[in-house]
């Protein structure tokens, strides 16, 4: 299940990264005896990076705002900012992984095959289970596969900025057909991602579906062009009846396209997509957004290359009758989780309660090859979101990340 709001957005801009380049690893050869095959593969990231946050009070009125669980009256330019005092050495969630692959030849040229991938938490608590699959594949045909997994919808935006669809399945039906060269299409179906299916406010998923389809076609030796388009539609369990309900949606449809162009030297990429939530919170009703993005790259020498991406995504937002966004507030009033209108009392870096939302992402990223899988890479992130209340611009927040590290691919 996915939250409606990313409390997180470098976090997630990093793992879609990250989910983008997985397929490209080379996969090395452990062990190999008649028609059984045992492979690995993975990758270690470690980076130095410092990350900055400001939030920033829009509204024309004198409010209430809580900073840091302290409720305080704010005016219009009034300002909190949070930064990092030195660089940390950073492990964010995925960025070091590995997964072991074993298959075993069938008649008529079809495979049998089972994975498990374990990553890093960047708490230092350990290991997760990053992926737990079994699949069935024969070549030039396609392939089925069970389990914990990524999804083919998770590869048709190409910006790594936003996407409306779901990447990843907890415990999936995936089928993909590959029969055509260039063309692979691909559907899936999710069963409950709870070990307990009678629970109704764990907010894990409950059922969802979705196809894409990509087709590569070569224009010449050095040129191709790349289309994609995708759909995905979830339900989950409620969250909670209390305000965090407002943060998570029970139902979701999202719908994405793009256009990916590569030559010898230059990649162009273009996405755009649309995602209706039905979020039923405590103030938030439903939310419909729209996203866009766009990438160029360019390969400076044969060992240097540099990347740069700009994405948008505007959230409308409707809330349930007779409730509205509390601007101005007398604290006092808002003692209890059991006073209901403390579920329409914002917190300062939250993203939710409001009309509309606007996130502009933007990124540039160098990376140099010391060889074919040791990199070297820099980075910037910077992301504005811009909460409106009615009409009227609201607050602001700005998150900024930089970035460099090396990344050693086996």
């Amino acid at each position: 299940m996915k939250p409606s709001i990313i409390k997180n957005p470098l976090k997630l801009l990093t793992a879609m990264i990250l989910l983008n380049a997985m397929p490209s690893h080379a996969i090395y050869n452990l062990y190999k005896s008649g028609d059984f095959s045992f492979d690995v593969h993975g990758e270690i990231n470690t980076y130095g990076q410092k990350n900055s946050q400001k939030y920033t009070y829009l509204y024309p009125e004198t409010g209430w705002a809580s900073v840091n669980n302290d409720y305080e009256a704010i005016t219009k330019g009034a300002y909190e900012q949070r930064s990092d005092r030195r660089v940390r050495l950073g492990q964010d969630t995925g960025a070091s992984w590995t997964e072991f692959r074993a298959s075993r030849k069938l008649r008529d040229g079809w495979r049998v095959s089972g994975a498990i991938g374990f990553g890093y938490y960047d708490s230092g608590t350990g290991m997760y289970l990053n992926s737990a699959n079994m699949a069935f594949d024969k070549k030039d045909l396609g392939s089925l596969s069970l389990g914990r997994q990524y999804l083919h919808t998770g590869y048709v935006t190409r910006t790594n900025t936003y996407t409306p669809l779901e990447t990843f399945g907890e415990n999936s039906i995936r089928l993909d057909y590959t029969a055509i060269k260039g063309l692979h299409a691909s559907g899936y179906y999710s069963l409950p991602a709870s070990s307990d299916v009678r629970k109704k406010k764990n907010g894990q998923e409950v059922e969802g579906f979705g196809a894409s389809v990509s087709y590569l076609h070569p224009l010449d030796d050095h040129q191709t062009v790349r289309v994609a388009l995708g759909y995905s539609d979830s339900r989950q369990n409620a969250k909670t009846t209390g305000r965090d309900s407002n943060f998570y949606a029970t139902k979701s449809q999202g719908a994405a396209a793009s256009v990916e162009y590569r030559n010898n030297k230059l990649l162009l990429a273009a996405d755009i997509g649309q995602k209706n939530e039905q979020i039923n919170g405590t103030v938030t009703d439903k939310s419909k957004g729209n996203y866009m993005g766009v990438k160029v790259g360019y390969e400076i020498t044969p060992r240097l290359t540099m990347t740069a991406g700009f994405g948008k995504k505007v959230a409308e937002r409707t809330q349930k009758s007779g409730a509205a966004l509390i601007h101005a507030y007398q604290k006092d009033l808002c003692v209890a989780d059991a006073n209901d209108s403390c579920h329409n009392f914002v917190q300062a870096y939250e993203t939710a309660l409001f009309d509309k939302i606007d996130s502009k992402r933007s990124y540039v990223r160098a990376d140099y090859y010391l060889r074919e899988n040791v990199r070297l890479y820099g980075r910037i992130d910077d992301e504005k979101i811009t909460n409106q209340l009615g009409s009227k611009d609201f607050s602001k927040l700005h998150n900024t990340g930089y970035r460099a590290g090396v990344s050693f691919i086996f």
